[in-house]
């Protein structure tokens, strides 16, 4: 016990190295504590550079309740699922025909079932029939030129820029983009959706006439003056012309009437007989050519009707055809 006294005595500090223990832990608690605070604040510095940024850089935006802009600058407008009589009320030539033989025989004549025979109708908007569609986004223009640009600079797509390419898309970056293939609205599709999170399409026949009707039943996409709403052969000036610069539809679409024609998803059937009902691609029928809607710049009036239908071969590119976008919700 005495050696373990005299040992603590031995290793016990003086008061001058107590002086210098005491300080050098004090100044310690210092640096520690300055150290710590120089690194929050550098950390919420950095965290409040990093908001300021993404808020800067965001890829998209709502335009106002019910239209959304994406990344690329193509506004895509909500609209809502409901139902509605697709095609045209008209008694069909075969019917017609059946008529002179029964006004010769004096036998009373084919009456249309639907009501009063649009004359101006074609047989294959025929025959009316009741579509159910669901919601989904739909294109508040044809994808312009300059959107299109985008698509060919990133993915390195200069393979479509040919001489006519050049030649009939020189209406300014505003205008829709023309001379593109069912294939190549694909191909763009399949670059935006990669871009801007998927889901992004070409409409179905039935969500076209829909969206363009927009709970009407106008002549044309939004009126019954083609004038209001439509770009055609008789006040276009020979060319295409700016999307937008027409009265917007009840949903709020421009030229869905004129302008340019544009590729729907669908495959080519001469009638609505045995067409989906649910607002779905049809994808049974001549699938090599592809259903195009709305009517153009250099064709009649008739042509931009609601109800008017065309298609033209998929791989085919022409100055008068380009498209627009649909997106599931």
């Amino acid at each position: 016990m005495q050696q373990d006294n005299e040992s603590q005595e031995k290793t016990k500090p003086s008061v001058t190295q107590q002086a210098f223990i005491i300080v050098g832990s004090f100044l310690g608690v210092i640096f520690i504590g300055v150290f710590l605070f120089n690194f929050a604040q550098g950390f919420f510095d950095r965290v409040n550079e990093v908001t300021r940024v993404t808020s800067q850089v965001a890829p998209a935006k709502v335009s106002h309740s019910g239209e959304y802009t994406n990344g690329v600058g193509i506004t895509m407008v909500n609209i809502p699922a409901g139902s509605f009589i697709m095609g045209s009320c008209k008694l069909t030539q075969d019917m017609e025909e059946e008529n002179k033989k029964r006004a010769f025989l004096a036998q009373p004549p084919i009456i249309a079932n639907c009501g009063e025979s649009d004359a101006v109708a074609n047989d294959d908007e025929t025959p009316l029939h009741k579509v159910t569609v669901s919601s989904f986004q739909m294109g508040k223009t044809e994808v312009t030129l300059g959107q299109f640009k985008r698509f060919i600079a990133a993915a390195g797509r200069t393979d479509l820029v040919d001489d006519d390419f050049i030649k009939y898309n020189s209406n300014g970056d505003s205008a829709p983009v023309v001379q593109v293939s069912w294939y190549d609205a694909q191909a763009f599709i399949k670059w935006l959706n990669k871009a801007d999170g998927g889901g992004y399409r070409l409409p179905s026949e039935a969500e076209w006439e829909y969206a363009c009707r927009a709970g009407g039943n106008h002549t044309y996409c939004g009126s019954n003056d083609v004038d209001a709403v439509a770009w055609y052969d008789g006040n276009s000036g020979n060319r295409a012309r700016a999307v937008g610069g027409k009265q917007a539809n009840a949903f709020g679409l421009h030229d869905m009437s004129g302008n340019v024609y544009e590729w729907t998803q669908d495959c080519w059937n001469n009638s609505y007989n045995g067409a989906p009902t649910n607002g779905a691609a049809w994808t049974l029928g001549d699938c090599e050519d592809r259903v195009l809607r709305g009517g153009s710049w250099i064709y009649y009036a008739r042509g931009s009707r609601a109800a008017g239908r065309s298609y033209y071969s998929a791989d085919n590119r022409y100055s008068n055809i380009g498209f627009r976008l649909a997106r599931t919700r």
